[in-house]
């Protein structure tokens, strides 16, 4: 199972791959509290608030293809749907700015209509939204 958007942003390919390839940029639109991985093989570390609760993700750099592809595999998190899912941004030119393809892939069916697949899909819709706004104005909505 994945979740994916389809997006166009109106942004350059290069600030797309800024903002899901670098600590600056993740800080921008998805992590307030961030270690990232900015060469493949190198792990990633995400920290995020939760009502005074601090929550980690742990991710492994698979592929920084420059303004084109990145790939993340969740290795640490408490949900455990994420455990070994992909994140995919695949981001191409499409006249007026860029196409991007964000996926967070890999989920096993047994999590279908089960909470910590539904809440997935629910904070993505707020992090997307969140990624086009920062590569669009310069201000995401990170946590």
């Amino acid at each position: 199972m994945d979740i994916t958007h389809n997006l166009i942003i109106n942004a350059s390919a290069e600030t797309i791959y800024q903002a899901v390839a670098t600590k600056e940029g993740i800080n921008g639109w998805w992590s307030k509290d961030c270690m990232v991985g900015e060469k493949e093989g190198e792990k990633s570390l995400l920290k995020f608030d939760k009502q005074g609760t601090i929550v980690e993700m742990g991710f492994q750099t698979n592929t920084l293809v420059p303004n084109k592809s990145v790939v993340w595999t969740c290795i640490e998190n408490a949900n455990p749907a994420w455990l070994e899912t992909k994140i995919i941004t695949e981001i191409s030119d499409s006249g007026n700015g860029s196409k991007v393809v964000f996926s967070h892939a890999g989920f096993d069916e047994k999590w279908k209509g089960q909470e910590p697949f539904e809440m997935t899909k629910q904070r993505w819709e707020h992090f997307v939204y969140s990624l086009v706004s920062y590569c669009e104005n310069g201000e995401g909505q990170p946590w």
